[in-house]
């Protein structure tokens, strides 16, 4: 039957009708919500479990007035939030164990929660007043969701790898391992590597043992010796894909440009090299690290001074290479992977340890320990800071007695102690120590205890900068 004409016009502005309210509202999601991604990384024991839960936590608070980021309410963003909101998990990743965390800072004996060894995220939505709306109540609010993922550091610390061919790579590998602190856990890898062959055909128990042997020297350099620059992390910490033979390889003396006798051993190691990398490349790289838009790297100075001169040039090793990796404006050599990334935060934890008067020595020294590569990057397109805080304030500034000196302390509650401790962690250089420093010694440093906190955090998390870091890397888009 034919439709009547007044029936055919009806459905026609009915259609009309619809087709102008999907199109409002694929323009109001255009123009007026975004998505931050926020990768959180750090060297090793830098703290970045505790980085995101005191942003999280502060966030929160601060959406409901309780002044605990200052940086936010200087610049009118917690006069203008509407609303702020936990997202639901996605499938991406896992969800970050906030409330987990949050509770163990908060519980009647405050603890530390424990480091996440894998790919995590939590997502905040903000709903926000506009600046300007031009008297067009359409751009009155904007949404805003800030994506945080938590990635181990270990994963970082591969990015480097993907510009190095695996004889390169073991020539350096094998050079650090023969050095300074590494010498000894190294020992029974190169006992043995001495007697093997790398022109026999490959043998898998010859291959597993390397690659034990390696992997009991990475972990004892990282776990008792306090290293930070070993690879592959994903031998250190489970890779975003199932174990496979592909990853029982470890470096091997073969000649940059030689041709590898093919069923032998040393070919066998570098073709499941290579594997790695495009694994670790397909599997987090491309799949997850090319979406991130800013990234914070979070540093264990004071970690890297107190654990004496080995530990502090590897640490600084770390920082260099990586700055190159992040230096995406045209001059690093792995700028594709980073380029989305439009800027890069490198902040040096754990600042509470020492007073006031310090901080920004700590702050110059991380800088510093990048060298020419973090000068090169605030050339170039990148956008890139440096800075000192501490996601939870642990202690107060005070002065004490030191050899007849009145100096500068910090005063808090180590673990596991019912009184509280002044604390003197030494002066902080400016720039990487020469020789004559590392005679003299710093004090071991303390773990100290979380502070009392509200269980509810209504009043938020106390922390130094930590407002500061986190404008930095959101403010623009709020």
């Amino acid at each position: 039957m034919n439709d009547q004409p007044e029936d055919f016009w009806t459905r026609v502005r009915q259609g009309w009708r619809v087709a102008r309210k999907q199109a409002a509202a694929a323009l109001h999601d255009a123009v007026n919500t975004e998505t931050v991604r926020v990768a959180v990384t750090g060297l090793s024991r830098a703290g970045k479990t505790v980085f995101i839960t005191s942003a999280v936590q502060n966030l929160l608070a601060m959406a409901e007035g309780k002044g605990a980021l200052p940086k936010f309410d200087d610049h009118g963003v917690s006069d203008r939030l509407k609303k702020l909101a936990l997202r639901a998990a996605t499938s991406d990743a896992p969800r970050f164990p906030f409330e987990t965390n949050f509770a163990a800072l908060a519980s009647a004996a405050p603890h530390w929660p424990p480091r996440t060894a894998s790919l995590a995220e939590i997502g905040i939505n903000f709903t926000i007043r506009r600046r300007h709306t031009a008297g067009l109540d359409f751009f009155k609010l904007r949404e805003a969701t800030l994506d945080i993922i938590d990635y181990p550091g270990e994963w970082l610390l591969d990015l480097p790898m993907l510009a190095e061919d695996f004889a390169p790579w073991s020539a350096e590998t094998l050079k650090r391992m023969g050095t300074g602190l590494r010498a000894e856990p190294a020992k029974p890898f190169f006992d043995y590597l001495r007697s093997v062959d790398l022109d026999a055909p490959a043998d898998d128990d010859i291959a597993r043992r390397l690659h034990d042997l390696y992997l009991a020297y990475l972990f004892d350099a990282r776990d008792r010796l306090g290293l930070r620059y070993l690879q592959p992390g994903g031998f250190l910490c489970a890779p975003p894909w199932p174990k496979t033979e592909a990853m029982i390889f470890a470096p091997l003396p073969v000649a940059p440009g030689r041709s590898l006798k093919p069923g032998s051993l040393a070919a066998l190691f570098q073709k499941r090299y290579d594997l790695y990398r495009q694994d670790m490349n397909a599997h987090f790289f491309d799949r997850h690290f090319r979406r991130f838009d800013r990234q914070i790297v979070l540093v264990d100075v004071l970690g890297a001074l107190h654990g004496g001169p080995d530990v502090f040039e590897d640490t600084r090793l770390a920082i260099q290479r990586l700055a190159d990796c992040f230096n995406y404006g045209g001059r690093g050599m792995l700028n594709p992977f980073a380029r989305g990334i439009s800027k890069v935060l490198f902040a040096a934890t754990k600042a509470d340890h020492v007073p006031e008067r310090q901080r920004d020595a700590l702050q110059i020294l991380l800088g510093r320990m990048a060298g020419a590569d973090i000068d090169q990057m605030r050339d170039s397109r990148a956008v890139v800071r440096t800075a000192a805080l501490a996601s939870v304030r642990c202690t107060l500034d005070d002065r004490a007695q030191i050899d007849g000196r009145d100096v500068a302390v910090v005063r808090g509650l180590p673990m596991g102690r019912d009184k509280l401790v002044k604390f003197y962690p030494g002066e902080v250089p400016l720039k990487p120590p020469e020789p004559d420093f590392w005679s003299g010694s710093f004090f071991e440093l303390p773990v100290f205890q979380p502070p009392k906190l509200d269980v509810k955090g209504a009043s938020g998390v106390p922390h130094i900068a930590l407002d500061d870091a986190l404008y930095y890397l959101i403010g623009d888009r709020l």
